[in-house]
């Protein structure tokens, strides 16, 4: 049986279709969330968007840790050469990426079971990690928010790094995580 051959300079299927399928779903998680606040309090939709919201974020958590495992099972493609820095940049803010990937789930779990409140994931509640505490659940409801602001900052440096390498440097790294293969020039 022929398997097809993964270019060197690509990064492994599965590991585009979790980085897209994350980017997505933290993409609908701030969405929810932003659209939320518009609503005027005690439209029913509120509840919902919130809901959904969760479930996203939740996904989220889970799926990254498919991502790692995807990561340490299929190497990554060799570095782009360039400057010292932009290498160390670019891992300072994959790391941080990840960072955000499970501290943000984490810290929505934790301030909604700070209010009083289960959280659910499609029918089953997670065990209870804090118990109800209003001044808790301030503190880390204002982490959460932190942390969902950074991904705004964090995910606009990816993209930036992104296009700086398309545009400016020409050198296709764009296509290391492209869904298809580079276009034939």
């Amino acid at each position: 049986m022929n398997t097809p051959q993964i270019p060197p300079n690509r990064y492994h299927p599965s590991t585009v279709v979790l980085h897209w399928l994350i980017f997505l779903l933290f993409a609908a998680a701030l969405a929810f969330i932003e659209y939320r606040g518009y609503l005027p309090k005690g439209d029913p939709l509120k509840k919902s968007l919130r809901n959904w919201h969760m479930l996203a974020g939740q996904l989220v958590f889970l799926l990254v840790f498919f991502r790692i495992a995807a990561r340490l099972r299929f190497a990554a493609p060799a570095h782009i050469s360039g400057p010292v820095w932009q290498k160390l940049s670019a891992k300072a803010v994959h790391g941080l990426l990840y960072a955000v990937m499970f501290a943000l789930p984490i810290s929505g779990i934790w301030f909604t079971q700070a209010g009083g409140r289960e959280v659910e994931f499609l029918g089953w509640v997670w065990p209870t990690l804090v118990a109800p505490d209003a001044a808790m659940k301030t503190s880390i409801r204002s982490l959460h928010e932190l942390f969902g602001n950074a991904v705004y900052f964090l995910v606009g440096v990816h993209i930036l790094g992104a296009f700086w390498h398309q545009w400016v440097r020409k050198d296709g790294a764009i296509y290391r995580m492209a869904l298809q293969r580079r276009p034939s020039l």
